[in-house]
């Protein structure tokens, strides 16, 4: 890994997307957020960034000269890329991390750079750091411009030179020529194939690189096992043939992924790090788990594009419903032919079932979904 304050000569002409949390990082008091832009598209030439790029914003609310700028094109508002804000003007409610994965496949499947700015040390743990990493994994330019901890950043030109850096270190800055093999890379587009060795048994699939499912239609599973826990008499193994045995029988196809997001004191020890079982489920800590299910919906369709025949795409979660900027991404999912289906466990709760008859009465009881009951399996046999 390079060292943080070691130069990379770089040279890119796609387009690079600036994220910007104005509530986390404020804009100076009495600085011009016009004057910034410039200074932004300045310094990211000196970095070697050719293309075209925009400054993408997220907050709360934008006063009055950022909804100018908004308003000249200068600045671009996130919130505003969703139905809700845009009729109604209510108070966004999403993760910029979101819109971060939302904005770089503009470009697709050109590979397009991303820069943001944050606040110095990013915690580890954090969605933030999860999602930056995953981008640079799928190939991805990925710029952190850190604030100064201990003084206040004026954006300047030499400021943005200075604490700019690519994500695992090394201070870009513009090179003349790129080497045949730098053309070739600077070219390359988003892997679109199929594979079926990422399904291997002891790999936990975890999103930190991109996964290659078998070609063909798929169900796939986002279950909170929070709102609604599994049974913890019952093994991995055990979880998935029971979920996969109600969902056959409901008519869907065999090609069956589940992802359980859960709360890692329960379960470190049972169902978090090795994978020791064959079934395709998958043990996540929850984390922020909303957030963190939206992005990961989002990161297996980007992975797993369906172009010729529907999926199934089920979530089982309480903290959907009701919030009309997660419910419009969720049932978004449709126009990547994957056809969304939630379930509430909440709705349930008054219900009592053995462990021999679970979950059948998660899959009883009426679904809220705009598309009707779950499908039958899907004809077709490619993706």
């Amino acid at each position: 890994m390079d060292e943080e304050g070691e130069t990379i000569l770089f040279y890119s002409v796609k387009e690079t997307f600036v994220c910007w949390n104005f509530d986390d990082c404020p804009v100076p008091v009495d600085t011009d957020l016009g004057s910034i832009v410039d200074n932004f598209e300045h310094a990211l030439h000196q970095m070697g960034f050719e293309g075209r790029m925009s400054i993408n914003v997220d907050c709360k609310k934008l006063n009055s000269n950022e909804e100018a700028l908004f308003k000249a094109g200068r600045i671009f508002y996130l919130p505003y890329t969703t139905h809700d804000y845009r009729k109604f003007g209510t108070r966004p409610t999403l993760d910029m991390t979101f819109y971060m994965l939302s904005v770089v496949r503009e470009t697709a499947p050109i590979l397009a750079n991303l820069a943001v700015v944050v606040k110095p040390n990013i915690d580890p743990g954090s969605e933030l750091h999860r999602v930056l990493h995953c981008l640079k994994s799928r190939g991805h330019n990925v710029l952190i411009v850190e604030l100064p901890p201990d003084e206040e950043c004026l954006f300047s030109v030499d400021s943005l030179l200075k604490n700019s850096r690519f994500l695992g270190g090394g201070k870009p800055r513009a090179k003349k020529e790129l080497t045949p093999e730098e053309m070739r890379q600077e070219e390359e587009e988003e892997d679109g194939s199929y594979d079926v060795s990422d399904l291997s048994n002891q790999k936990m699939l975890d999103f930190s690189e991109r996964i290659k499912h078998v070609k063909g239609p798929r169900t796939v599973v986002f279950w909170d096992a929070i709102d609604c826990p599994f049974p913890l008499c019952f093994s991995p193994e055990q979880i998935f043939q029971k979920i996969k045995s109600v969902l056959m029988k409901k008519g869907t196809n065999d090609n069956i992924t589940i992802w359980a997001y859960v709360d890692e004191r329960s379960w470190r020890d049972k169902c978090l790090g090795n994978k020791t079982w064959d079934s395709r489920i998958y043990f996540l800590p929850a984390g922020d788990r909303r957030v963190r299910m939206l992005n990961d919906m989002f990161l297996q369709s980007r992975d797993a594009p369906l172009h010729h025949c529907p999926g199934l795409l089920i979530l089982v979660s309480n903290h959907f419903s009701g919030d009309p900027f997660y419910m419009e991404l969720f049932e978004d999912m449709q126009h990547k032919n994957y056809h969304p289906f939630l379930i509430t466990p909440r709705e349930h709760s008054n219900i009592s079932e053995s462990p021999d008859e679970w979950p059948l009465s998660l899959f009883n009881r009426p679904r809220k979904s705009s598309q009707g009951p779950l499908p039958k399996k899907p004809k077709l046999d490619a993706a």
